[in-house]
């Protein structure tokens, strides 16, 4: 039998079903992002909890979340991680992405541009404010800062959308942010040495290649089916 997935999301699926329960592996993974906070040496982690596709309402979805339990439970961290393709009729780059986003942001309309927040700046924002302001949105259920084209931010009462806004409670000082992209290794270190985000960035090649090194062969699949639609090789 071959099952077979979609963009970003199938692959991104794919990816942790085949991982499995295999937490050295899950490690390995991990570890290409390349976030030293993570593993430090006398800081072992123990666990890791898995959240794929899961909303968190008006503050968006998350492709991935990855949550890295330690042997003392105040050292929890968190991923979120945020995937975005090079499609076949687009070329996707992570400084026009950029460029783009503050744009907006910094225009006075408050009515943003079409798929502003499908924009990978703007998803990592909001879950950056979801973390930083969890203590506010959990005291009242609604959000309202002074960027006025955010408006109100609430977490609603959504049972599955509450079980997942707990298990990220006190992360506001151990949460990071990823972009899962199809830019390369010197573009994405380019852009790193001339914007300070604070965010993380992993290629899609890396990615691809952790798979090859693995012989993770539904992933490899996936990939293949996707050929043109997820980065340019």
């Amino acid at each position: 039998m071959k099952i077979l997935g979609y963009s970003e999301r199938g692959i991104i699926n794919s990816l942790i079903f085949s991982i499995g329960e295999d937490k050295e592996l899950m490690r390995e993974f991990v570890k290409l992002i390349n976030v030293p906070e993570i593993e430090e040496p006398n800081n072992i982690i123990i666990d890791y909890t898995i959240l794929l596709e899961q909303s968190f309402s008006r503050f968006g979805d998350s492709d991935l979340i990855i949550i890295l339990e330690y042997e003392n439970p105040k050292d929890k961290r968190v991923l979120f991680i945020e995937g975005k393709v090079n499609t076949s009729n687009s070329n996707w780059n992570i400084q026009s992405q950029f460029n783009k986003y503050n744009a907006s942001k910094e225009g006075e309309n408050k009515i943003k541009p079409k798929n502003y927040w499908s924009n990978l700046f703007s998803q990592l924002h909001l879950k950056k404010l979801l973390v930083e302001k969890w203590n506010d949105i959990k005291n009242d259920n609604k959000f309202e800062i002074n960027e006025a084209y955010l408006g109100k931010r609430k977490i609603g009462s959504n049972p599955v959308v509450l079980q997942a806004f707990e298990l990220i409670k006190c992360c506001e000082k151990n949460a990071y942010f990823v972009g899962l992209i199809p830019s390369n290794e010197s573009e994405i270190e380019m852009f790193k040495q001339n914007n300070k985000t604070g965010y993380h960035f992993l290629s899609w090649q890396k990615v691809h290649e952790f798979c090859q090194d693995h012989n993770l062969k539904k992933v490899l699949e996936i990939f293949d089916y996707n050929k043109g639609q997820i980065y340019k090789y």
